[in-house]
């Protein structure tokens, strides 16, 4: 019966192991997620800082082409104060032509016809002018919106791209829950076998208990009456004792009553034995002093028919005797054979129940941890599927955006 024990203490000695395991997987995971948090601080002050640059970029562009359209209207009255100017200029000169040709008809006709041909170029070049200071009006302004969409656009990308490395780290950090958690889902499979192994040899040690008590032709009694308690209805547990066939007889015509109770009443029998041998060898040296003083004149065969009867009763009596202390000594010798027994065969069903009850609440144990982890599993799993489907809408919009540009 000390492999019980032995099981037990080997078994003992697991959630040590684990425990450290435990630990070891919750520092690194304590590890792992302060990394993960300085990661992400690092990417959110690189984001604030990208966030100013382009900002910083954008305002810059806007005053540019602020300035620019600035001066474009400035140099617009400029332009045409320059045209006026060319006006003026050439009417003096067409004035003077036409007063010399008076006296010279072809010159003058000359002279006008060159006036009437340089005055449309100017208008010309004056709507040319208008219409190029709206285009260049048109196209700043077009260019502006542009650089303002490029912003917007560049701040997209580079948003997207921290949505997808935080996606990616993420999807790494689940993938690494989903792995100690199936490698924790091994260890409690191992154990839960191991716990399985360790139910079956006890169940076998027990097979194997009740195949030698039946063998050696042994008898399971109580030891102790069946009592029922009113405060709380219900039966206290019965100690029991294995002894042989005919003590278990012996006790049975004891009567009623636990071991303990059987046991005096056989030494109370005894002890009465005993006393009831000595009053009848008190009684029988009675009978002879009695005899000597009163039938010293009877014959000598009643004396011997007298003495011949007395010790027959007295030889009956001592064999009654001889018996009742053989049977004493037997029950005596059986007791303390019993009582061994007892205390052994106890303290290796108080192990082996003990050991049961805590297989048993640690296969429950493992099995409710195995249902945790497994819908632990299927939830990464569908929260790993859920990433994944984001992660690939991500790259789709990527790919828009990047077609797009």
């Amino acid at each position: 019966m000390d492999s019980p024990s032995s099981t037990t203490g080997g078994r003992r000695r697991l959630p040590t192991t684990h425990y450290a395991e435990d630990q070891a997987f919750d520092q690194i995971a304590k590890e792992a997620e302060a990394r993960l948090a300085a990661r992400r601080q690092a990417r959110a002050e690189a984001r604030e800082i990208r966030m100013r640059e382009i900002e910083r970029q954008q305002k810059e562009a806007e005053e540019n082409a602020d300035k620019a359209f600035d001066m474009h209207a400035a140099d617009g009255p400029i332009i045409n104060r320059v045209s006026r100017v060319a006006a003026s200029t050439a009417s003096p000169r067409a004035a003077s032509s036409i007063h010399n040709t008076n006296s010279y008809q072809s010159s003058r006709r000359n002279s006008v016809d060159s006036l009437d041909e340089s005055t449309p170029n100017f208008r010309d070049f004056r709507m040319e002018l208008k219409d190029l200071e709206e285009k260049f009006r048109k196209a700043m302004v077009q260019n502006a919106q542009l650089d303002n969409e490029k912003a917007a656009v560049s701040y997209m990308v580079e948003l997207y791209k921290d949505k997808y490395t935080d996606i990616e780290e993420e999807l790494m950090h689940i993938k690494r829950e989903h792995k100690e958690s199936c490698r924790e889902n091994e260890k409690l499979k191992r154990l839960l076998a191991t716990q399985k192994l360790e139910s079956i040899s006890l169940q076998q040690e027990l097979e194997e208990r009740d195949k030698l008590i039946e063998e050696k032709g042994l008898v399971i009694i109580s030891t102790e009456q069946e009592h029922w308690s009113e405060s709380d209805q219900c039966n206290s547990k019965i100690k029991r004792a294995l002894v042989s066939v005919e003590n278990a007889q012996l006790l049975q015509d004891a009567g009623e009553g636990c071991l303990d109770v059987r046991l005096k009443k056989f030494t109370e029998e005894r002890n009465s034995y005993i006393d009831e041998i000595n009053r009848l060898k008190l009684e029988l040296q009675e009978a002879k002093r009695h005899s000597d003083n009163h039938y010293n004149g009877t014959d000598s065969d009643d004396l011997e028919d007298a003495q011949k009867e007395t010790n027959k009763v007295l030889g009956d009596y001592k064999f009654k005797w001889q018996k009742a202390e053989q049977d004493i000594s037997t029950l005596q010798a059986n007791v303390a054979r019993l009582e061994s027994q007892v205390i052994r065969y106890k303290t290796a069903s108080e192990a082996s129940e003990k050991a049961e009850d805590e297989l048993k609440l640690e296969k429950r144990k493992l099995q409710r941890e195995l249902r945790e982890a497994q819908a632990k599993v299927e939830e990464l799993e569908t929260s790993n599927m859920h990433l994944l489907k984001r992660f690939d809408k991500l790259k789709n919009a990527k790919s828009s955006l990047l077609k797009d540009l």
